[in-house]
């Protein structure tokens, strides 16, 4: 949930505001590894859609993300 926000936080929510997993380490405060581990993760659950090596939220991921705040 951390990254989903963090993500939601910085606009990484479509390919043209894709952000480097550097990014995300930097919005997140998460280390490497978790990271990498959290970005799997999301991308297996379908959460979170990648363009080369930047990624960004997916309808789905932003769905779950607004729940939160509703």
């Amino acid at each position: 949930m951390r990254l989903l926000i963090a993500m939601h936080n910085i606009s990484s929510v479509d390919p043209t505001t894709a952000k480097s997993l550097d990014e995300l380490k930097i919005a997140s405060g998460m280390s490497e590894p978790e990271l990498q581990n959290a970005v799997r993760e999301l991308l297996s659950y379908g959460y979170v859609e990648s363009r080369g090596a930047a990624y960004y939220l997916s309808r789905l991921g932003i769905c779950v993300i607004r729940s939160v705040y509703t």
